[in-house]
């Protein structure tokens, strides 16, 4: 369920993200450690609370929790936290979508902004349309 005064949550998150961006760095501000505030922000809870410091710190958490890639651990996290998959046609603000990339893990988490999906990369925030999106899910 989403908190009280959700969407004004996310757009401090979101305005603070682009605004008051930190250089990139694994574990305190990365795709990951974004989409988790934005989570948090919607429904007040913590989805995901393990500490990494690099991408091998993380690989070797995915290893630790049987999860092969960024993918597989999103939808671990989509199952504990009964976030349903949607059809990318009918997202909503503050859901959260994958997208596939050629990058560190093979894929990106992002949250809807509207039609379009922010991104947290090594190079900034990206927007991407959400029809180039493979999977979404229902943050509630």
């Amino acid at each position: 369920m989403r908190v009280e005064n959700w969407e004004s949550k996310l757009s401090t998150v979101i305005h603070d993200t682009v605004h008051n961006k930190d250089k990139f760095i694994r574990g305190k501000n990365d795709c990951g450690t974004f989409v988790i505030d934005c989570i948090e922000c919607i429904t007040g809870k913590k989805v995901f609370n393990k500490e990494y410091k690099s991408l091998k710190d993380f690989k070797i958490i995915l290893k630790k929790i049987k999860s092969k890639n960024l993918l597989s651990l999103a939808l671990k996290i989509a199952k504990e936290n009964n976030f349903k998959e949607v059809d990318i046609s009918r997202v909503q603000r503050g859901d959260v979508l994958y997208y596939i990339d050629t990058a560190d893990l093979d894929g990106t988490l992002g949250v809807c902004i509207g039609s379009s999906t922010m991104f947290n990369w090594k190079d900034g925030m990206q927007l991407i349309p959400n029809n180039k999106c493979k999977i979404a899910w229902r943050i509630e």
